[in-house]
């Protein structure tokens, strides 16, 4: 977290944190979770986001804290994946705010999240950006 602050599911983005049962599907079940992000930097992040089946394989979040949608994440092999892009979503060393994608990976029953950039780092730096571990408790 040296060169960028990644704030984007953390704070208005916040696509997904948990800790649930899994269904008998695997699948994260429809309903509202209590999404809780922890940044690299330490910075705890809280909201509440609904999640509704799109189809199988396939789950919408939307987070009721923001009044955003988040996206469609997808079933790859064994996690569930959501890639977004995110405008304003992080902020460089020297406080300006950039535009990023980003890629948030969680396991099917939602209990262990990973948000992370998907792509070079938008403030020309080198070096570690850090990431973004989530978790999703039923609300």
């Amino acid at each position: 977290m040296k060169n960028m602050i990644i704030g984007a599911i953390a704070t208005g983005c916040a696509a997904a944190s948990l800790g649930l049962a899994a269904p008998a599907n695997a699948d994260l079940a429809p309903g509202n979770y209590n999404y809780r992000s922890v940044m690299a930097n330490g910075i705890v992040t809280d909201n509440l986001i609904r999640v509704t089946n799109c189809g199988p394989g396939c789950i919408s979040l939307f987070n009721l804290t923001s009044n955003t949608d988040q996206g469609q994440a997808h079933i790859q092999g064994n996690q569930y994946v959501l890639d977004q892009f995110n405008p304003g979503g992080a902020f460089c060393p020297d406080g300006r705010p950039v535009d990023v994608i980003t890629r948030s990976t969680f396991n099917l029953d939602g209990t262990n999240g990973l948000f992370t950039l998907n792509g070079p780092n938008p403030c020309g730096t080198s070096g570690p950006v850090g990431e973004t571990r989530f978790t999703f408790t039923p609300a």
